[in-house]
């Protein structure tokens, strides 16, 4: 791949010889590659990464957490150098050994990188990030999960690494002493706030951290198996096992107890989670509904119309059900995106739907976005969107890009960059900032600075 980029004078992210990747690690008489063959490159682009949508990533209960006050972009460069800014940013002598990020991961107040090579590289408040007993273990990572101040990183080989946990204490996860010998063949990881559940090869389920949020999954023990995927509230879990039952435990009334639903819990395909509930998507369409009723765990009111479902979507407080004519139900609490009778009339012919922390936004087939809940407005020809405490950013066909903001102080931000926002390829956020990326590479960027809503000290180093 060195020689490659040399003779082409091109950052280049991955070679093909046919549809094979050749690592970077390959010589050439490794990979047996004779004068005159056709090979493939896939040259790099800049790249952006923010603390925020992989904070996320994890599940709903996390959008509870993020703070507008702390947010941090990455733009990783062609060249794998990385650049980054906002109020969580690592320092510029930080960042020259933070190259070829793959995956960002965030806790509270901590932050770690994926680097392509395997290794893991962290920053923030050291008693959550530091990770110096491990080190020597954190080689041959594939991905990386996070609870509210711990981490774990899982291996190609499929162990399982933890780190992190404020003042020490292991009741965030991290401290996997007791489980340790456990944790061999994983497949998968989630996470509760202060708890870790580690989904193995052979359909069973490994649990480590605060024994009342999810740590401690020793009363179901015998029902973890053939499970094929987890959900996460802020402080229970749900297994989903291949016959379609469902297993649960953790905090009771947060999703952890679904005595008075067990029965119906049968003929399963999805669950979806809010901070504190669950609703189960069954195989004829209909769904179940448990856990805090305020935050979604009481659907009775909206049961009879709950048929045909084709997908679940959840916000911290709210669920909504896509149905297959194209119209949606929603549940859980009403001013945070589980009241949508203001825009009923408007919710038909949806294709997508998006879940923000109190809101959701539905992309009709002629491409409006309706949104509701905390932030109500109607946008036409609307390709993506992104949101978070500040407003609404849209990427509009002509690759332009429209705002709504509920205040003229997130307006504002919005109004001083505005004429830069064409030719926009993504967008991306913070929980108090926006990117947009444009086609030729350049970054246009807006919010509170601690959010990373201001570039200006990096905007030459992400010229290169």
């Amino acid at each position: 791949m060195q020689l490659a980029r040399e003779a082409l004078d091109i950052h280049i992210s991955c070679l093909y010889q046919g549809d094979k990747a050749l690592l970077p690690t390959y010589r050439l008489e490794e990979i047996n590659i004779q004068d005159g063959a056709v090979l493939t490159g896939v040259a790099r682009k800049l790249q952006l990464l923010s603390d925020f949508e992989a904070f996320v990533d994890g599940g709903a209960w996390r959008l509870s957490l993020a703070s507008e006050n702390a947010g941090v972009f990455l733009a990783v460069l062609p060249d794998g150098q990385v650049v980054s800014w906002g109020g969580r940013a690592c320092s510029e002598l930080f960042c020259e050994n933070l190259r070829d990020i793959a995956q960002l991961k965030s806790s509270l107040d901590a932050c770690a990188a994926l680097k392509r090579d395997g290794t893991v590289s962290c920053w923030g408040l050291k008693s959550s990030c530091s990770k110096a007993e491990v080190s020597d273990r954190l080689q041959g990572v594939r991905s990386l999960f996070a609870t509210s101040r711990s981490f774990a990183a899982l291996r190609t080989d499929g162990a399982v690494v933890v780190w992190g946990g404020a003042l020490g204490l292991e009741n965030f996860g991290g401290d996997d002493s007791k489980v340790r010998d456990e944790l061999t063949g994983v497949r998968d990881i989630c996470s509760s706030a202060s708890a870790f559940a580690a989904l193995r090869e052979d359909g069973t389920v490994v649990t480590w951290g605060n024994s009342c949020e999810g740590g401690d999954s020793s009363r179901v023990k015998g029902e973890l198996t053939n499970v094929v995927a987890l959900r996460a509230t802020r402080r229970a879990f749900a297994a989903l096992r291949s016959d379609g039952s469902v297993v649960t435990w953790g905090a009771i009334t947060e999703g952890g107890g679904s005595f008075a639903v067990q029965d119906q819990l049968h003929k399963v395909s999805d669950i979806q989670a809010t901070e504190a509930a669950f609703a189960a998507l069954k195989s004829d369409g209909s769904v179940v509904s448990w856990g805090e009723a305020g935050l979604g765990g009481d659907c009775t009111a909206v049961q009879e119309r709950l048929k045909d479902v084709a997908s679940l979507h959840a916000n911290d407080c709210a669920f909504a059900a896509l149905l297959r004519e194209g119209s949606l139900v929603t549940w859980g609490d009403q001013t945070g995106g589980g009241g949508s009778a203001r825009v009923q009339g408007q919710l038909r012919n949806i294709v997508d739907v998006r879940a923000f922390r109190r809101s959701f936004v539905a992309l009709r087939a002629d491409r409006a976005a309706i949104c509701w809940g905390h932030c109500e407005f109607t946008m036409n020809g609307v390709v993506d969107i992104q949101g978070n405490a500040l407003g609404f950013a849209a990427l509009k066909p002509d690759n332009s890009v429209a705002f709504f903001g509920p205040s003229a102080y997130s307006r504002g931000f919005f109004e001083a960059v505005e004429d830069q926002l064409q030719e926009v390829a993504a967008l991306h956020v913070t929980a108090g900032a926006f990117a947009a990326l444009r086609s030729d590479g350049s970054v246009v960027t807006w919010g509170t600075w601690k959010g990373g809503g201001d570039s200006s000290e990096v905007q030459e180093r992400l010229r290169g």
